[in-house]
């Protein structure tokens, strides 16, 4: 599986050059999370989840009593969307090819992991793997199929709350709860699972 799983991670940054970012994790892994594309901090490192997204994620994962290293870390898009504006890189959102070209190796590499159950960390994963009407509203929280034959449950991304916090949105504390509370459902089905 080693091989398969070295051969997989080559072919994915021939693919996507320079700057892609793959996942990280144990081949095994009960859960994988996935967020929708690497920020700066991500690609700077080539590792998955370590910008201030990736922080409050460490900061939920505790709080709801998992430990990052027994689950697997990943992003639909393997490469960071930006767009120039005034003189700066900034982060836009991923594009219908980029995430259809992602999804194409994100399936593979859950099939190398084999996890029992996805978090999709935001609606682009949850778009991409459950149902492209998908809407946090009426969806998140919920344990759902996802395309993969995996049961699958779509929460807020660490991003989001850290946006919703910066602009001093009551809500912070709430939705925070509703991540944590997301993540150990479905944890417990991941290991209740198989």
């Amino acid at each position: 599986m080693d091989e398969t799983w070295q051969r997989l991670k080559k072919n994915s940054a021939e693919r996507f050059g320079e700057g892609s970012v793959f996942g990280e994790g144990e081949p095994g892994a009960r859960l994988a999370i996935i967020g929708e594309a690497p920020g700066r901090r991500e690609v700077e490192l080539s590792r998955p989840f370590v910008g201030r997204a990736g922080q409050l994620l460490d900061e939920l994962l505790e709080e709801a009593g998992i430990d990052r290293s027994e689950v697997y870390v990943t992003n639909v898009v393997k490469v960071r969307p930006t767009k120039e504006s005034g003189g700066r890189l900034k982060n836009r959102p991923p594009r219908a090819g980029e995430i259809r070209e992602g999804l194409e190796v994100l399936e593979e590499e859950l099939r190398v992991v084999g996890p029992r159950a996805l978090v999709l960390l935001g609606s682009t994963p949850a778009k991409a793997l459950i149902d492209r009407s998908f809407t946090m509203r009426e969806g998140r929280g919920r344990m759902l199929d996802s395309r993969l034959g995996l049961p699958a449950i779509a929460t807020y991304h660490p991003a989001y709350l850290l946006r919703v916090r910066g602009v001093g949105g009551g809500d912070y504390d709430r939705l925070r709860q509703q991540v944590v509370e997301d993540l150990r459902t479905v944890w417990e089905r991941a290991q209740s699972s198989g």
